[in-house]
């Protein structure tokens, strides 16, 4: 009688090990999901946003410091596009900007990240300033896909790079036609 006390008491045990391993697994594996999650969602808005901002200040001016909060300062001291001037001799009252995260790459313990996008400026509009020529046109946004590099530092993410893959790339149709571009007859 005692023997099987022993097995039932040593199963028992075994049970309750194999239970309590198993819903450890099972939080370990939430835990690095959530945090994948944050981080990814993190990098998505810091993209979207921060490449917003550049924009803005490419075609507006302003103030530099707000992009230190997205941007490393190694990367706005030597991004070409900041201190281009392109649009420098236009007022530019408003504009529609468009970004599409293709990819994006990051694991829950590394330090930088990877994320494919696609940037289009929808519409421009403004007008030449005072002393400039008066039929003078707002240059183009080429639209572009780029690989842009994020580094943590310090606990938080910044964009540390941005690396032209293509300009002008071919968009593909939309699966649903425009039918204020179809021939009509006239009634």
């Amino acid at each position: 009688m005692p023997k099987n006390q022993y097995a039932i008491a040593r199963r028992s045990i075994w049970y309750l090990l194999r239970t309590l391993l198993v819903i450890a697994l099972i939080v370990v594996l939430c835990l690095t999901a959530f945090v994948t999650a944050m981080h990814i969602s993190n990098i998505y808005i810091l993209v979207t946003e921060g490449l917003e901002l550049r924009a803005g200040y490419i075609l507006q001016g302003g103030e530099i410091a707000p992009l230190t909060e997205y941007f490393t300062e190694n990367f706005i001291a030597q991004d070409p596009a900041l201190y281009a001037g392109t649009y420098s001799n236009f007022n530019v009252t408003n504009f529609i900007y468009k970004i599409e995260v293709k990819s994006l790459l990051t694991l829950p313990g590394d330090s930088t990240a990877t994320v494919k996008v696609y940037e289009k400026m929808l519409s421009v509009s403004g007008s030449p300033m005072e002393g400039t020529d008066p039929e003078a046109q707002l240059p183009q946004w080429i639209p572009a896909t780029y690989n842009v590099k994020l580094r943590k530092i310090k606990g938080r993410w910044y964009i540390s790079d941005m690396i032209l893959l293509k300009q002008n790339p071919a968009e593909k149709p939309l699966p649903t036609p425009d039918y204020s571009q179809l021939n009509t007859p006239e009634p």
